[in-house]
C-alpha cells in the first residue's frame, strides 16, 4: 500500500518543484554569462505558453504556472 507522500499527485509535484529549481539555476547562470535579462524573461514566457498548450492536467498547469511565474519573479528583480 502506497502513502500519501507516494501518489502520483505528490510525485508530479516533486517534479514541477525540481524543474522550477532546475529553471532558476539555469536563469541565473545566463544573467551572470551576459545574457540579457530581457531574453531570459522572454524564454520563461514562452516556457509558460508552451505549458499552457502541452500540459493536459489543469491541476499540474496550474502548479507549473506558479512555480514559473516564482522562478521569474526572482530573475526578473536577480
Amino acid at each position: 500500500m502506497s502513502s500519501p507522500e507516494d501518489s502520483d499527485a505528490a510525485f508530479a509535484e516533486g517534479a514541477i518543484t525540481l524543474w522550477a529549481n532546475f529553471l532558476t539555476l539555469m536563469g541565473t547562470h545566463m544573467l551572470d554569462g551576459g545574457t540579457p535579462r530581457d531574453e531570459v524573461l522572454e524564454m520563461l514566457t514562452m516556457l509558460h505558453e508552451t505549458n499552457e498548450q502541452t500540459i493536459p492536467s489543469p491541476r499540474a498547469r496550474a502548479s507549473a504556472s506558479r512555480h514559473l511565474m516564482a522562478v521569474y519573479r526572482v530573475l526578473a528583480e536577480a
